[in-house]
């Protein structure tokens, strides 16, 4: 797991307009700056925030990644069990 390119997206995902917009148009598109597996490109694309937080990555960076998507994370903690 690239665990830094993945929270540096979380983190600039949060701040940038552009990058939103990138993700909300073509996901691919929004990731071609940061070296992540495809496994972690389909998670983020997928809005999976149940196996980011699975995976450790800091857990404000995935609820804001959620919250500006609109999800529901702790929704999705309990339904896969993690609360």
């Amino acid at each position: 797991m690239s665990r830094r390119d993945l929270e540096k997206f979380l983190f600039r995902f949060d701040k940038e307009p552009d990058l939103q917009a990138a993700f909300a148009e073509e996901p691919a598109k929004a990731f071609t700056a940061y070296d992540m597996t495809a496994e972690e490109r389909e998670v983020l694309a997928a809005r999976d925030v149940a196996t980011l937080y699975e995976w450790g990555l800091h857990p404000l960076l995935v609820r804001n990644f959620a919250g500006t998507l609109g999800v529901r994370y702790v929704g999705e903690y309990r339904r896969r069990g993690l609360t």
